[in-house]
């Protein structure tokens, strides 16, 4: 019915019902938004993603249990039509690349105007992509960056067995050592012990180093 009135299904996940509450008042007072849902943790957020089949999630980076880019991750797995978009005060570079990296469309800061929050919105439903004007430069010049050895690491890349460029692409997406292994059908173990590999040939010294070399590399 939603989709018929040509209204855009929005659904909102932070653990504060301040901003929850505020956001879905927002959210009511436009003539082409429906306010479907709310969520406080990441598990609530999953399951709101798997009934309600929001065209758009507005998803704070950092939940009380857990933190947003592992939570995209998850909603993706149960509703891959849904565009989320990260709503948050925190403006760390590697939290944005690990959004980003997991399926986020968005990453907006919440001292946002309420117009242009409403614009991001309504770009992101489109199928744009959208990165707040006071992080973009910072996390494009980060992504472009050149490091030493930089095409000697894309080489090393390419030369990585399947499972390893498998277990990468699923890290990107925010996965956890264990949800890895139950999807590539690999211990923790040996998941733990191939990412530490991994690590090792990129010179990445961090999970989200390790994604970043991959993306570098063409990896995902």
């Amino acid at each position: 019915m939603a989709q018929a009135s040509g209204r855009i299904r929005i659904a909102v996940v932070d653990d504060h019902e301040i901003v929850r509450q505020g956001l879905r008042a927002t959210i009511e007072a436009e003539a082409d938004m429906q306010f479907v849902g709310d969520a406080a943790t990441g598990d609530e957020a999953v399951q709101l993603c798997r009934e309600r089949r929001p065209h758009v999630l507005l998803l704070d980076v950092r939940l009380q249990e857990t933190d947003g880019p592992s939570v995209c991750a998850r909603v993706l797995e149960v509703a891959p039509d849904t565009h989320v978009i990260m709503l948050t005060s925190y403006r760390e570079t590697t939290m944005i690349v690990r959004s980003l990296a997991a399926g986020a469309k968005g990453y907006v800061l919440k001292d946002i105007e309420l117009i242009e929050l409403k614009r991001v919105i309504r770009s992101v439903f489109r199928g744009h992509s959208v990165l707040d004007p006071k992080i973009a430069n910072e996390v494009i010049s980060a992504a472009l960056a050149p490091r030493a050895g930089n095409g000697q690491r894309a080489t090393v890349a390419s030369t990585l067995a399947d499972i390893d460029v498998a277990i990468v692409r699923h890290l990107a997406r925010g996965l956890t050592n264990k949800e890895i292994a139950r999807v590539v059908h690999r211990s923790p173990h040996t998941v733990k012990d191939r990412l530490e590999r991994i690590g090792v040939a990129l010179d990445a010294h961090s999970r989200t180093e390790i994604v970043a070399e991959a993306l570098r590399a063409g990896l995902i």
